[in-house]
């Protein structure tokens, strides 16, 4: 009964992959995904997902107040089995956020870069 009650519990907190899509698309999501310009300063990245599967990732700097965007990048992306996978082509890693859990304000999850996890990450609506 136990263990019943235990796995209840685990798999009530997992989302669909449908409810995730109908909740990430249309909108601006900002947070770090580990870029960095030619000289080693982070960058802040505002994904944007269009319902098309395509999205742009707008970056500034953090301690930037005009939020001047210094670099736009085209992304194809995908959400399967609680996964959210971000292709951004051949020169870049694939970013991947595992267990994907979102909210009206906030996605979290594990990023993984290329396979590997990175660490936890936490994108913020815009």
């Amino acid at each position: 009964m136990c263990i019943l009650c235990l796995s209840l519990a685990l798999t009530s907190c997992a989302q669909d992959d449908e409810t995730i899509f109908e909740s990430v698309t249309g909108y601006t999501w900002v947070g770090d995904l580990g870029f960095t310009d030619d000289f080693g300063e982070p960058l802040e990245s505002g994904l944007y997902f269009d319902y098309s599967g395509f999205g742009t990732d707008d970056q500034c700097y953090y301690d930037d107040p005009s939020g001047i965007i210094v670099c736009s990048l085209p992304f194809r992306w995908k959400i399967e089995d609680g996964t959210l996978s971000l292709d951004y082509g051949n020169n870049y890693p694939l970013l991947e956020i595992r267990d994907v859990y979102v909210t009206w304000e906030k996605i979290t999850g594990t990023l993984y870069v290329d396979g590997y996890v990175e660490r936890g990450v936490t994108l913020y609506k815009y």
